[in-house]
C-alpha cells in the first residue's frame, strides 16, 4: 500500500493529471469588495446616527426654550434662533453622510436600510424644532411663566423706605414727600435726594395700570426734582415696578433692589 501512495504522489509531481491543482480559487469580487464596502458604509452610517442625535437634542432644547424659557439657567439664555441654526443644520449633515453610507453600499435592494436610525433622529429633531419656533411664535414668553415675585411692603411707608436703604444705601438727606396730585390713584411719593431714588405707591391695581405710563414718562421731571441739584441722566436710570408700586433709580440700585422685592426692571428710554 505504501508504494501505492509514492506512485500517485509522484504523478501529482510529474503533473500527470495536468497542470495540478491551483494553489487557491481566484476571489471573486464578492469576497474582496463587499466587506470593505460594507465597513465604509456602517461608519458614514453611525456618523449619521451622531449627528442626527445632535439635532434632536438641540430640538430639545429649542423647545424647552420655547415653553419655560425663564426656568431652564444656560438653555434659557441661547437664543431660539440659535437652536434652531443647531438643529436644522445637523440635520441637513445628516442627510448627507446617509446619502454617501447608502452610495457606499453597492449590493442591490439592500441598501434602504443603511442610515435608517440617522434619518429616523433627524426627522424627530426637525420636529422638535418646528414644534417648538410654533410655540415661540404664539408665546414669546413662553407657555410656563416664572412665578412673580412682588415683596414690597406698600401697606407701610417706613417699611418702604427702610426696604430701599437695605438695598441702595442709607438715604443721608432723609426722604422727602412729594405731591403726588398730578397722578390719579397714587397713594404717596417719596424721594431720596443723596441716592437719587424715588417711589410711589398706588391705591390699587386699576390706578396701577393707569399711573405707571404717565410717571415713566415725566421720569427726567422727576429726576430734576429730586436729584439734589445733580444732573442725572435717564440712560442710566431704570423703573422698577410690581402690582401696585414703582422705584426709580440707576440700574445697579434697581437691580439690587430687585432681588429683594422682586418686579420688572425696565429702561425709562424703551417704548412703554
Amino acid at each position: 500500500m505504501a508504494d501505492g501512495f509514492n506512485q500517485l504522489d509522484q504523478q501529482l509531481t510529474d503533473g500527470e493529471y495536468g497542470e495540478g491543482l491551483p494553489a487557491a480559487y481566484p476571489p471573486g469580487p464578492y469576497v474582496d469588495e463587499r466587506p470593505v464596502q460594507v465597513q465604509h458604509a456602517n461608519i458614514w452610517a453611525r456618523l449619521a446616527i451622531i449627528t442626527g442625535l445632535v439635532s434632536v437634542l438641540a430640538g430639545l432644547a429649542l423647545l424647552a426654550h420655547a415653553v419655560a424659557p425663564t426656568r431652564l439657567g444656560v438653555i434659557g439664555r441661547v437664543a431660539i434662533s440659535a437652536w434652531a441654526g443647531a438643529s436644522l443644520g445637523f440635520a441637513l449633515l445628516t442627510v448627507v453622510l446617509v446619502i454617501v453610507a447608502r452610495h457606499t453600499y453597492m449590493p442591490a435592494g439592500r441598501h434602504r436600510s443603511v442610515g435608517s436610525g440617522g434619518i429616523i433622529l433627524l426627522l424627530c429633531g426637525v420636529l422638535f424644532t418646528v414644534a417648538g419656533l410654533v410655540i415661540a411664535e404664539g408665546h414669546p414668553q413662553g407657555l410656563i411663566k416664572a412665578k412673580e415675585v412682588d415683596a414690597a411692603p406698600i401697606d407701610s411707608a417706613q417699611a418702604m423706605t427702610q426696604g430701599i436703604d437695605r438695598a441702595v444705601g442709607s438715604c443721608s438727606s432723609g426722604w422727602q414727600e412729594a405731591s403726588a396730585d398730578r397722578f390719579v390713584g397714587v397713594s404717596h411719593v417719596r424721594y431720596c435726594a443723596s441716592n437719587k431714588v424715588a417711589y410711589a405707591v398706588f391705591n390699587n391695581d386699576s390706578a396701577a395700570s393707569l399711573a405707571k405710563g404717565p410717571i415713566r414718562s415725566q421720569a427726567a421731571n422727576l429726576l430734576d426734582r429730586f436729584g439734589g441739584g445733580e444732573a442725572l441722566s435717564v440712560s442710566d436710570m431704570r423703573l422698577l415696578s410690581g402690582k401696585r408700586w414703582v422705584v426709580i433709580g440707576n440700574a445697579d440700585q434697581m437691580s439690587r433692589l430687585q432681588a429683594d422685592w422682586g418686579g420688572q426692571i425696565q429702561s425709562l428710554e424703551s417704548e412703554p
